[in-house]
């Protein structure tokens, strides 16, 4: 197959993402419950007799393919189940080497160098808080209503590949926006037992510690509780490239890089953002309203959460934490501050 670079970074409507694994996921999860074929297709802009190793689908076919599973499969565990499974085909073909990492911290740089192919629709901001390893979650494609149902899925797989590279249960934490919900079973089933809900963002921890230390061998691959998680089957090869140039900007989304950009540089305005993709601040504008976002709501996230991470998490004081945020005067990082989080700095170290 003939393959064309796509713009960087990488847009909702660019259709470069190998999709056959994670359509393959979903229809393998909803059909046995009940949805046909043509339900979960309906919309997406995807044939299934295009369903083949090749496939290159977009975020916005991912996304209402995904609306379609969460509006047609009832049962409630799953997304997890999609995670899971997608899990089972990565470790089988292209992630195959996470079984034989020698760190935690190798999965991860596998994980990031491939996020297109297992994580399309989500990114993650790293903090070092403390003497833990903290990944915020973020939209990547602008999910909108679905994003919870999506951060299930993603963060299920990422548990199935800890627990494929090493027998030892390492001590995930998860933060989730959403309140305690009914199905907390299946919720633990996936995730385990150290879960905080009405959390200021989608996130998962880990000690540092964990992320570095030598992964011991042994029976990995699977628990007795759930089964074998990997299963003797063979995948088709997939080509994985988005970009024969390297670039930093293959690994991210439009939102992404403006994220990036905003973190760099608080006070960049809209026209400086724009300026940075070649574009009007019109076109600018419109391409982010594509994405379910707009200039101000995506560097106000990046504010907001900043603000989170250094009061309420590392408890730094007032100048430490203006300093890191690029103000200079006192007062208007705590009036931004009360605007972002709605709490005081004082309140946010008290949390």
């Amino acid at each position: 197959m003939a393959w064309t670079s796509p713009p960087l970074p990488i847009s909702k409507h660019d259709k470069v993402i190998p999709g056959y694994h994670f359509v393959c996921a979903v229809l393998a999860i909803a059909e046995p419950r009940g949805v046909s074929v043509h339900k979960l297709l309906r919309g997406t802009g995807i044939f299934d007799d295009a369903i083949t190793p090749n496939l290159r689908v977009s975020g916005k076919q991912l996304i209402a393919l995904i609306g379609n599973v969460q509006s047609y499969c009832k049962a409630k565990d799953a997304s997890f189940l999609i995670g899971k499974h997608l899990a089972n085909a990565l470790l089988n073909r292209e992630f195959s080497s996470i079984k034989d990492a020698g760190s935690l911290n190798q999965v991860i740089r596998l994980v990031s160098t491939q996020r297109w192919l297992c994580l399309p629709l989500v990114s993650f901001a790293r903090y070092e808080v403390n003497e833990n390893s903290l990944w915020v979650a973020r939209d990547a494609m602008g999910c909108s209503k679905i994003w919870p149902f999506v951060m299930q899925i993603s963060l299920s797989m990422l548990v199935a590949f800890a627990k494929a590279s090493s027998k030892t249960r390492l001590p995930f934490h998860f933060g989730m926006t959403a309140s305690r919900p009914r199905n907390i079973e299946d919720f633990e089933t996936y995730l385990g037992l150290r879960l905080n809900f009405n959390a200021p963002f989608m996130s998962l921890m880990l000690p540092k510690g964990s992320v570095l230390a030598p992964i011991e061998r042994g029976n990995v691959g699977g628990e007795a509780q759930h089964g074998s998680l990997v299963e003797p089957q063979t995948f088709p090869q997939i080509d994985l490239r988005i970009d024969t140039q390297t670039s930093s900007d293959a690994t991210l989304s439009i939102l992404d890089k403006v994220r990036l950009l905003t973190a760099h540089n608080l006070h960049a305005s809209l026209p400086d953002a724009a300026a940075e993709f070649s574009m009007s601040a019109a076109t600018f504008k419109r391409k982010l309203k594509e994405h379910e976002y707009s200039y101000r709501a995506l560097t106000e996230e990046v504010r907001r959460e900043q603000a989170i991470v250094l009061l309420a998490m590392k408890k730094l004081n007032n100048e430490q934490s203006a300093s890191q945020m690029a103000f200079s005067d006192l007062t208007n990082f705590r009036r931004a501050v009360k605007r972002l989080t709605g709490h005081t700095p004082s309140e946010l170290r008290a949390l």
